[in-house]
């Protein structure tokens, strides 16, 4: 049988307490007149939670100089989370066809949320960020692996990448955290603040933002 070498994130998110929103969240949407750059190729929508975009304008002021951000994603729908979900299950279906049930969707769950468990993903809650970083002009810096890739490199700390593409992932890391975001470790790109994944990380018990429909 052909075992994944991919080190799991075993989290109980649903341990976590979602705390009520009250009245209608207010919503920005990622402008290169702020300085980022937005790579559209698969996306056309960039809204994001005011708070949180908020903190992306100041994790960019902490770059390097001749770094920059380079958005991928923010706001996901319920259709288009589920559409991601069923194409991880195929694509980790055909990659590792003789693992049990309960593993391939233990890895799937680790690339990406599942959109039935009433949690979803942080994208859905318009509160998590796809990025990586460029240069003044808006050429990529090789991070190790494509965005969204699927592998035992996607994983922040891999041993697996140059040193060279693990000090970028680390000026990436430190900019947003020290903003108030929380990297993912299972995808190096994955931003967040206020979901469950980012409360379970900070060792809260309570997450600030639940899924929306906007």
């Amino acid at each position: 049988m052909k075992k994944p070498n991919i080190q799991l994130e075993i989290m109980d998110l649903k341990s976590i307490r979602l705390i009520p929103e009250n009245g209608a969240p207010e919503i920005a949407t990622v402008s290169e007149k702020d300085g980022f750059f937005i790579n559209a190729y698969r996306n056309d929508d960039f809204r994001i939670r005011a708070t949180v975009y908020d903190m992306m304008k100041k994790a960019q002021k902490n770059l390097h100089k001749g770094y920059r951000f380079m958005v991928f994603e923010t706001y996901r729908s319920f259709a288009k989370q589920e559409k991601l979900w069923q194409r991880t299950n195929q694509q980790m279906r055909e990659k590792y066809p003789d693992l049990p049930a309960a593993e391939l969707q233990a890895i799937c769950e680790n690339f990406t949320a599942n959109p039935y468990d009433g949690i979803g993903s942080g994208h859905m809650a318009a509160c998590a960020i796809d990025l990586s970083l460029c240069d003044d002009a808006g050429k990529e810096f090789d991070m190790g692996t494509a965005m969204h890739e699927k592998s035992e490199k996607t994983r922040t700390e891999t041993p697996l990448i140059t040193e060279e593409q693990r000090q970028r992932r680390h000026i990436l890391k430190k900019a947003m955290e020290d903003a108030g975001l929380i990297n993912y470790p299972a995808e190096w790109w994955h931003f967040s603040y206020g979901d469950h994944q980012w409360a379970w990380l900070a060792g809260r018990k309570e997450a600030v933002y639940g899924i929306l429909d906007i």
